[in-house]
């Protein structure tokens, strides 16, 4: 498609042109910048969902794809914070949510990208779809937050083994109290629980932190993780 049959015509049909080309990757880069310069100029809650669109797919060169995508980051930076409750919408419902999650942080920050991860992972519900899952779990490790334990603490029990590994991760990266502690003894208690990987994982942080063990210790010593025993309220290696 031509630069003129771009430049023509109503601005509605403009901007489907525009919105297409984002995401079309047969297209030229110099193309899809001149694309997101002009929704960005835009600047309307479908160009803002049309820039946000190009999250959603992959060019095959890894290093130009990551540097148009943070060009399309700017640029919705530059449009300020009205964009982010189209950003929060668009999250929401798509897989690709690492860029839009960078920019509610930036405007509204941690607390917000805390609330926004927190309300998806409740809505992820599919046992066949697990990646978003695992995912808003792998992003809520990079943040401390007292809301997160409660938040996870049924990922602990998922179905999917990814999203419970992914669920540890983010306990484990809060400051520490009785109730994490006592989440994660559970799990390591649990002999229903099939994943040695997490249960190593919660056996080394135990150790290498020096938490007590409480009321579980008992039921670890009967099935401890491979390579490690209880000695009193402590999990070692064996």
């Amino acid at each position: 498609m031509g630069f003129f049959d771009f430049m023509f015509g109503g601005e509605d049909a403009q901007l489907k042109r525009h919105a297409r080309r984002m995401v079309n990757l047969n297209a030229q880069a110099e193309d899809r910048e001149m694309s997101a310069h002009w929704l960005a100029e835009n600047g309307s809650h479908d160009a803002i969902v049309a820039l946000l669109n190009r999250f959603s797919v992959r060019y095959e060169q890894g290093m130009k794809d990551a540097a148009e995508k943070e060009m399309v980051y700017r640029l919705l930076v530059e449009l300020g914070p009205d964009v982010v409750e189209p950003v929060k919408e668009w999250a929401r419902i798509n897989d690709a949510f690492a860029q839009p999650l960078r920019l509610v942080e930036h405007f509204e920050g941690p607390e917000a990208a805390v609330e926004l991860l927190l309300e998806m992972l409740k809505t992820e519900d599919d046992p066949f779809k697990p990646e978003k899952k695992r995912q808003i779990l792998i992003h809520l490790a990079d943040f401390r937050d007292p809301r997160i334990p409660d938040g996870v603490k049924a990922a602990l029990r998922d179905f999917d083994e990814g999203v419970r590994f992914a669920a540890c991760g983010a306990l484990l990266a809060q400051d520490a109290d009785d109730e994490i502690r006592d989440l994660l003894a559970s799990v390591l208690a649990d002999p229903d629980e099939d994943s040695n990987r997490m249960k190593v994982r919660i056996a080394e942080a135990f150790h290498q932190r020096g938490w007590s063990l409480g009321r579980h210790a008992e039921e670890i010593a009967r099935h401890p993780p491979h390579g490690w025993t209880v000695q009193g309220q402590r999990i070692v290696p064996a």
